[in-house]
């Protein structure tokens, strides 16, 4: 085999996909609980999708030398939709974090406080900001970075930061919350003068109910890391700013080649339009998951954590659930030896739901 697999993959060969299933060679219909590790937030064969790549494209990139129109729209909408001043656009979300940190940099350098069990990505600088990965032998950005517990308000209100970067919800985590007077101390120290850097690369774009994920708090940070179902499947990811963080970056300070792809932009405006208008569907799903399956969990002395679609619970060994599950056609994610973690596509329906949710039930 020539292409260098890092990952524990599933054993079919996808050939086909629509709404939220993928089909193998053989027909096989599998309900996907992944959505390619967030991405297919609109699941597969959208309408509105196809219509754009059916589209005549004279040019599919440009970099970023020229200005378009296109280019200018998302951003509009995406400060329109945040409250947000500026955006800088990258391939992915590691690339989004790296832009970040720069950014803030060059607002406030110091000390930067990252949080236990958290993930921003696999580059330098994101890697060094993940506690995930603390034990890899890998080089690190030369900066003073602590690494706070988790959901500890009294760690974070006593902490000298100059910069923190947090998600919302810890994704590969195992989806877990802070509490309200957590992210209350963040936002005293952002009163204090720490640049707020919230990393909603898997947490935002509808995920949870609200738009981005920090809506549930009352908190607005100064820095918005996206990425992942951005650009509809293919790479795209954002760095919003406000005007403060914005004022101080130069030309040269930053660039990017690819990012703010010409297409992956067309795909933007359809992925933003459709996830906002998915958020009400969204929000009766998950009090509908409330009411129908988290009791059963709880009668198995288990608890689930959720906000809106972004769910995570724990068991004894996941790889055998997932295992058990996907032998009844239902796919979904382990990132832990301990948790499962399913982010359906936004689109998933009830009956949909009931499935999945009724499978993994049978299996526990």
């Amino acid at each position: 085999m020539k292409f260098l697999n890092l990952y524990n993959t599933y054993p079919i060969e996808v050939e086909d996909a629509d709404g939220i299933y993928l089909i193998d060679k053989n027909g096989n219909k599998y309900l996907d609980a992944v959505s390619g590790l967030g991405v297919n937030l609109l699941g597969y064969n959208h309408p509105e999708i196809n219509k754009v790549l059916s589209e005549n494209h004279p040019f599919l990139h440009l970099s970023s030398l020229y200005l378009s129109d296109i280019k200018e729209e998302v951003a509009g909408t995406l400060c329109e939709f945040t409250g947000m001043d500026n955006v800088f656009f990258s391939n992915s979300g590691t690339e989004s974090v790296e832009g970040a940190i720069k950014f803030a940099w060059k607002t406030n350098p110091g000390k930067i406080i990252s949080f236990t069990n958290s993930f921003h990505g696999r580059t330098s600088g994101a890697l060094s900001l993940s506690h995930k990965f603390i034990q890899q032998q890998f080089p690190r950005i030369d900066v003073e970075i602590e690494f706070l517990p988790w959901n500890n308000p009294e760690k974070v209100a006593n902490a000298d930061a100059n910069i923190i970067i947090f998600e919302p919800i810890q994704g590969a985590g195992g989806v877990i919350q802070g509490s309200q007077p957590f992210f209350d101390a963040l936002k005293e120290q952002q009163k204090k003068g720490a640049i707020l850097i919230a990393d909603e690369i898997q947490a935002g774009l509808g995920r949870t109910g609200k738009f981005l994920a920090v809506e549930h708090y009352g908190i607005k940070p100064d820095i918005i890391t996206l990425a992942k179902g951005l650009g509809g499947g293919i790479p795209l990811g954002a760095i919003l700013m406000d005007k403060g963080i914005a004022e101080n970056i130069t030309t040269g300070d930053h660039g990017t080649t690819m990012g703010g792809n010409i297409l992956a932009l067309k795909l933007a405006k359809v992925v933003l339009t459709e996830t906002r208008k998915l958020l009400p569907h969204i929000n009766e799903l998950s009090l509908y998951i409330d009411k129908k399956f988290i009791p059963s969990f709880e009668n198995k002395g288990m608890s689930v954590r959720k906000k809106g679609l972004f769910i995570g619970f724990d068991v004894d060994d996941a790889v055998k659930l997932k295992n058990y599950v996907f032998q009844d056609k239902v796919i979904v994610n382990t990132p832990g030896k301990n948790t499962i973690r399913l982010l359906p596509p936004l689109i998933i329906k009830k009956e949909e739901v009931d499935n999945l949710f009724n499978t993994i039930l049978r299996h526990i």
